[in-house]
């Protein structure tokens, strides 16, 4: 699916690669596929009712005659919490593994199953949607609190591409706004390390390269469903999974932009905000790296400070609930003890914001640039085309550095 040298790179920094096909149908090979990569078993196929009737039916029908398989679908909408999680568990009770059929919670979900309870799973992607089909971890909501928790890669990714580039224009559009998220990222992170010492790995970036500048000229291909644009689309969505993976954790992918999306979502749900047709979290990636982008603009070229180090606890027990308070204060008091221990003063920043802002512009895209991107894609871009409030987003924006232990441009003012 890829070239030799991205393949070669893979094998280099990853201890095993799972099984990568792609192709424009497979629809006739899908018994044989899973053969070669699982033995005889018994088998739970996931889906929720959207992705069973794109993909997941047929799946079903062409492993049920060589496996022992049961067919587990979702309600359309189910989100991916721990209750989900209880229930695919329960209803696949004696399965020795699992193949997921759909895209982000779908394989969230059965990511997280598996590897809990040390059961091999693979994925049929459904859309290009997210890059975390690849990825060993897996976002998860408990009581409202959502978390990156430990997963495994699956055995074997299948791509179908003739049912992706089928999928809905605004799921391919979610896949472009994630991708978005690697300047944002990228900058949040290699600043942490510059300020802070902590970790920063450059395989990840170096596997986007070839294929990045050719997605970012491919908007409008993406949101027309052309083929060569879905698949381009698709390889570095997986890339960025495998990225995540080499670094141990999220990281390259995931920093400020993602800390601002998640906050507003716990917002709305503490405060059980309806939307009758909620943004898709790539949708919401996009908005918020634009934002992001701005905001790590603005302080490349000033003179920052840190923010203040105290915890509002009773604030953010207000606002979020007492439970998701605790969580918080415990992953904010992580990412305080690493700016104590690197002794970070006001000082200390700004005697290397020069040598640390030119290093960072390298790697920023520029605002204008996501901006022009998004819209090229007609993907949104401003917080008012997610139907998100406006006094909430400030709210959340407000919060975000809170609940996470990542130090991003969120940290400064």
């Amino acid at each position: 699916m890829f070239t030799k040298d991205t393949h070669a790179l893979l094998q280099k920094s990853l201890e095993a690669l799972p099984t990568l096909v792609g192709g424009g149908s497979l629809r006739f090979d899908i018994d044989e596929l899973v053969a070669e990569v699982l033995p005889p078993s018994r088998i739970a196929i996931v889906d929720d009712s959207n992705t069973a009737e794109a993909f997941g039916d047929h799946v079903f029908k062409a492993l049920k005659s060589r496996f022992s398989a049961t067919h587990i679908t979702l309600k359309a909408g189910t989100s991916a919490t721990s209750e989900a999680c209880d229930e695919i568990a329960q209803r696949a009770h004696g399965c020795d593994a699992y193949v997921a059929v759909g895209s982000g919670t779908i394989s969230d979900l059965c990511k997280y199953v598996s590897h809990k309870e040390n059961k091999p799973y693979l994925v049929f992607p459904t859309a290009a949607s997210m890059n975390g089909y690849v990825s060993a971890n897996a976002s998860i909501s408990e009581d409202g609190y959502k978390q990156t928790l430990p997963a495994h890669m699956p055995k074997a990714v299948f791509c179908d591409f003739s049912v992706i580039a089928a999928a809905p224009a605004r799921l391919s559009k979610s896949g472009l706004g994630d991708c978005l998220a690697r300047p944002t990222a990228q900058t949040d992170w290699l600043m942490s390390h510059l300020l802070l010492d902590t970790s920063y790995n450059e395989t990840p970036f170096t596997l986007l390269e070839p294929l990045e500048a050719q997605l970012f000229d491919s908007a409008r291909g993406v949101a027309s469903g052309d083929m060569a644009s879905i698949e381009c689309l698709m390889q570095l969505l997986l890339l960025s999974g495998f990225g995540m993976t080499i670094a141990g954790g999220s990281y390259p992918a995931s920093q400020g932009e993602h800390m601002i999306a998640h906050t507003y979502e716990m917002l709305a749900q503490h405060r059980t905000m309806g939307n009758p047709l909620p943004p898709l979290h790539g949708e919401e990636i996009g908005v918020t790296s634009l934002a992001m982008a701005h905001l790590q603009q603005r302080i490349l070229t000033s003179k920052p400070r840190l923010q203040e180090l105290s915890f509002p606890m009773e604030g953010i027990a207000a606002e979020f609930g007492s439970h998701t308070a605790t969580q918080a204060k415990k992953a904010y008091w992580k990412k305080r003890e690493h700016i104590e221990e690197a002794r970070l003063d006001q000082g200390a920043i700004v005697s290397r914001w020069d040598e640390i802002a030119s290093k960072l512009e390298k790697i920023l895209l520029s605002p204008a640039k996501i901006e022009s991107i998004l819209k090229a894609a007609s993907a949104p871009t401003q917080i008012e085309h997610l139907k998100w409030d406006t006094t909430l987003y400030g709210t959340a924006t407000a919060h975000a550095r809170f609940l996470r232990d990542r130090f991003t441009f969120l940290d400064l003012i």
